[in-house]
């Protein structure tokens, strides 16, 4: 075995020609490349600057390490300075994965001295690692051993030639030749020396050509319990030589636990791990004893455990008996090698911070893992440590360094050497994880984050690792530099410019854009723009310019101003709201002779309004921020304004709601009409005036065809802007049978409009009952005069001759009488409903007028109808002259009769009075007295003294009438009969 072993250091003693080669693990030193086996004096390797490098070319570091070969369990300590570990040791990450190894100021101790392992890019527990030997001593060392044979196998007598290859100090002198063989042994695992000659365990020697010690085990003898386990050969000398070779075996009974390892993650940055334990169990391979009652020498047992706490108290995971294996906690397999042989598998899944695959508590997974191996195998127990390296504490004053927009650079307080090899950053955004970046070393505490986005918050976490991942720090929130500041906009020019208004867009970015003309651009309502106004603004600030309009569309304006930096976008928007239309209802009102009130139904988004108007060519517009109204001043009266209003919130609306008002008097009515006309009403129609015009009232005047009747004026208030063209008035109150001129008027603040009239007549409600009085036929011109009856229709009329009359006049003129015939003359008043009675004729004949004769006269009463004059002839004579003569006659009679009746006044009230303090008066129809005229009398009155007569005036009887002094038509026709003789009465 030892032949092999010189053999193979013979063959990877050499220099490497290629250096570096171009691939597989190699040392380095000195600038020269060595293979695996390469020997290294001390003294060459004392300093940084004497490194041994172990080099993997193409690999980033992970967890590599070197390891004593004679104490794997130990790996060197690349921080410590003491005389238990005196390397220290270099990472470099990449390109290339290097340990750079080398010896401290104390020197190296004799317990220290031998072979190093070194493995990359992981630790030595991998089973895949890369691996390569190096030997470091003290003084000198045997190189190799070599034999120079002789040529000729066949020849004798033979000669060869030994070689001992010695390096190391180059001033030390052998003052006694090499042994081959003197005093080596083999040491039992209670450090006892074997004894060639005792029973069980026995020893050949051979002390050439190569020093061997053989140990053996006799056929049927068994080793003790005390001598189960390691066993240690020194050669050439015995164990007490510090410069001995020394190799181990192990000796065991039944079943032993020949190796454990953990499958490490892959990644150590990434959360959840999942790692692998392995046992190895060796030895007999029954599990199951063949012999009856001999159940003692089965597999009892193959279990993991889980050690914790400072009593190390055990959890079990995995239980394993005979052929059978299962785990509680975890999951695992009992695998099969051959030749007894067995790998009892442990998987576990780590999070950080509580073992996830299981129901340990986290109180007791902060630091390392421990897990126990236990293996009860016949009468033997064996039980096997693995730990699992695991920081205990995460970092703390976790702290930001610096940020621009796209970094952030973070450094936190390390952890002892002893608890961490590392760190893991890990950041996200929201629930995302963005970067997990690994730093090598315990003291490396300082990281930029690179490749961030800008403006963008993180969750910034560090946590420690050895062979896992530790508990996080406390996590810090940090927001990148925004790329854009901010996007506002500015009213450049004013609201009321409309659909032509200015809006200034800023767009303030990052100086750390490369080129904002190309590389700052803006999206308005979906279409591109280009940025073409930019400033800088200080030293860290572009101000980006953008001008918009109000869309004609009436929608609202979505600018979006997009930046770009290391390849990302970016971007912020705003919205210029325009508002959904002008307001409803829009309307003005007349104030004064100068001023306006306008109002409207108030948008549903509004911040104000914008009111345009415009008379002879000339606009003007204000600002409203009212609710729902605005006064204009200032006017121009006898105009016609035509007014807009526009609603704004960010923009004016497109369009708008327009009214037109005259600021002058209202126009006539038009189309005045008359409907349901009633005894004592009438309904008033008429058209309004054009929209325009703004009416606040109308004035309805009606007055009676009566002279005795006032007119009457009614003023109706109305609202401006009545949606109905039409307008109905009625008039109530009316006469019966009356006659009225209707005239309308249409007003405002600043006066009214022309009138405009209709006429129209009261319905009746009864043919006419009393009968016109009071009348005569003056001649030459036939004037038929008479008292007035309520200013209705009249119709006179003979057996040939009908005259019909609307008037307010008291006389016509009569036509067609022929000279020298003889008319009866009476009059009936007719309404709508019918004529009533005719009067008492007067007889009237058309002659020559004989001036010393009074002409005749009759008196009769008043009707309250229309009076009709019927005219009858008493002859028969057409002859034009007669006529004549009896129209002039007629005339003359009247122009007598109008002074009788005023001569007979006082006559008649004087009887009146005294018949009416005898009689109980009635009143009907009387309306009036008419008295006679004084010329009808004064010639039957000429022998009276004139000094005697008082010239009688008639007062109407409506203004002497009293409740007990009122007398009918009869009575009163009575009175004047009986005293008919009296010359100071009126007949």
């Amino acid at each position: 075995m030892l032949l092999v072993s010189i053999v193979f250091l013979l063959s990877v003693s050499e220099v490497i020609s290629q250096c570096p080669p171009s691939s597989g693990i190699y040392l380095r030193h000195n600038g020269t490349c060595y293979t695996n086996g390469s020997y290294f004096w001390d003294l060459d390797v004392n300093s940084i600057t004497k490194t041994i490098s172990c080099v993997l070319p193409g690999a980033s570091l992970t967890t590599g390490q070197w390891v004593r070969v004679a104490d794997p369990d130990d790996p060197v300590d690349c921080n410590s300075n003491s005389a238990s570990d005196p390397f220290r040791c270099i990472s470099v990450t990449s390109p290339d994965a290097t340990l750079n190894f080398y010896l401290n100021a104390v020197g190296l101790p004799i317990a220290q001295e031998g072979w190093y392992k070194c493995c990359l890019p992981t630790d030595c527990s991998d089973h895949n690692t890369n691996v390569i030997f190096a030997n470091v001593f003290r003084y000198a060392q045997i190189k190799d051993i070599t034999v120079v044979l002789p040529p000729d196998i066949t020849v004798l007598p033979q000669t060869y030639t030994l070689h001992a290859i010695k390096i190391g100090n180059p001033n030390q002198h052998y003052s006694n030749s090499a042994k081959w063989l003197n005093g080596g042994e083999w040491v039992t695992p209670s450090r006892r020396s074997v004894n060639y000659n005792t029973n069980p365990i026995r020893c050949d020697v051979v002390s050439s050509p190569n020093a061997t010690i053989s140990l053996y085990i006799p056929i049927g003898q068994y080793i003790k319990p005390s001598d189960d386990g390691w066993f240690k050969c020194c050669l050439p000398t015995d164990c007490s030589d510090p410069n001995t070779n020394v190799i181990f075996a192990n000796i065991f009974r039944w079943a032993e636990i020949a190796n454990m390892t953990v499958d490490l993650p892959p990644d150590i940055t990434v959360l959840p791990q999942t790692y692998t334990l392995h046992a190895i169990k060796i030895g007999n391979p029954h599990h199951r004893t063949l012999i009856p009652n001999e159940d003692d020498r089965s597999l009892h047992a193959a279990n993991w455990y889980y050690e914790y706490g400072s009593t190390s108290t055990s959890i079990e995971l995995c239980r394993g008996k005979v052929y059978s294996y299962s785990c509680s906690i975890g999951d695992g397999m009992a695998i099969d090698k051959g030749n007894g042989k067995w790998d009892y598998t442990l998987n576990i899944t780590w999070n950080g911070e509580t073992i996830i695959s299981g129901a340990l508590s986290q109180s007791s997974n902060n630091g390392d893992h421990v897990y126990r191996f236990y293996l009860h195998f016949g009468n033997e127990m064996r039980n096997g440590i693995i730990t699992i390296k695991v920081p205990a504490t995460a970092p703390s004053s976790l702290t930001v360094v610096n940020k621009t927009a796209t970094t952030i650079t973070v450094s936190w307080t390390p952890l002892d050497s002893s608890d961490a090899d590392g760190y893991v950053v890990n950041v996200t955004s929201d629930t995302d994880t963005v970067q997990t970046v690994q730093v090598e070393g315990s003291s490396n505490n300082t990281i930029t984050l690179n490749g961030l986005r800008g403006g963008t918050t993180y969750s910034i976490a560090v946590r420690a690792y050895q062979q896992l991942l530790g508990p996080a720090s406390s996590a810090i929130s940090v927001q990148t530099l925004p790329v854009i500041y901010s996007i506002n906009w500015t009213l450049v020019s004013f609201i009321t410019q409309l659909n032509n208004t200015q809006y200034h867009i800023d767009c303030l970015t990052i100086v750390d854009i490369n080129n904002p003309s190309t590389d700052v651009y803006w999206l308005v309502n979906g279409v591109m723009k280009s940025n073409s106004m930019y400033a800088s603004i200080g030293v860290l600030t572009y101000n980006n310019t953008l001008l918009v309009y109000p869309d004609p569309l009436e929608v609202s304006v979505n600018v979006t101003c997009i930046a770009m930096i290391a390849g990302v976008n970016y971007n912020q928007s705003m919205i210029l709201h325009a508002p959904s239309g002008p307001p409803n209802n829009v309307r003005g009102f007349i104030l004064n002779a100068t001023s306006i009130i306008v109002n409207w139904t108030t948008s549903s988004e509004t911040n104000g309004y914008v009111i345009e108007y415009t008379t002879g060519g000339v606009t003007r517009n204000v600002v409203s921020s009212s609710d729902d109204e605005i006064v204009l001043t200032n006017l121009s009266p006898i105009s016609t304004y035509t007014i807009s209003v526009y609603s704004y919130i960010d923009l004016p609306s497109a369009n708008s709601t327009v009214t037109v008002l005259r600021f002058d008097v209202p126009s006539p009515v038009t189309s005045l009409s008359a409907s349901d006309v009633s005894t004592t009403g009438i309904t008033v129609n008429w058209t309004i005036p054009s929209s325009d015009n703004y009416i606040t009232y109308y004035i309805i005047s009606y007055t009676p065809s009566c002279p005795q009747l006032s007119s009457v004026n009614e003023r109706v208030s109305v609202a401006p802007h009545q949606s109905t063209t039409i307008y109905s008035y009625t008039l109530i109150g009316l006469y019966s049978g009356m006659n009225y001129t209707i005239t309308v008027k249409a007003g405002n603040e600043l006066g009214r409009s022309n009138p405009e009239s209709i006429y129209k007549d009261t319905l009746s409600l009864r043919a006419p009952i009393g009968v016109p009085h009071s009348f005569s036929l003056s001649q030459p011109i036939n004037n038929l005069t008479w008292n007035e009856v309520n200013c209705f229709e009249l119709v006179i009329s003979n057996s040939s001759i009908t005259y019909n009359l609307t008037s307010t006049d008291r006389y016509i003129i009569l036509n067609d009488l022929v000279f020298g015939t003889e008319y009866n003359i009476s009059v009936a008043a007719v309404n709508s409903v019918g004529r009533g009675p005719f009067s008492d004729p007067i007889v009237v004949e058309i002659r020559i007028l004989d001036t010393t004769t009074a002409p005749y006269s009759h008196y009769t009463s008043v009707s309250t109808a229309t009076p009709s004059v019927s005219v009858t002839p008493s002859i028969s004579d057409t002859d034009s002259v007669i006529a004549l003569g009896v129209s002039v006659g007629v005339l003359l009679i009247l122009l007598t009769l109008s002074v009788t009746v005023n001569i007979c006044c006082l006559i008649r009230i004087k009887d009146f009075l005294m018949i009416s303090a005898s009689k109980d008066p009635k009143t009907e129809d009387i309306a009036m007295q008419a008295c006679e005229p004084y010329e009808l009398r004064k010639n039957e009155l000429r022998e009276v003294n004139d000094k005697d007569i008082v010239m009688q005036v008639c007062v109407p009887y409506e203004l002497r009438k009293t409740e007990k002094n009122e007398v009918v038509y009869d009575e009163i026709q009575a009175s004047t009969d009986a005293t008919s003789e009296d010359p100071g009465l009126c007949h």
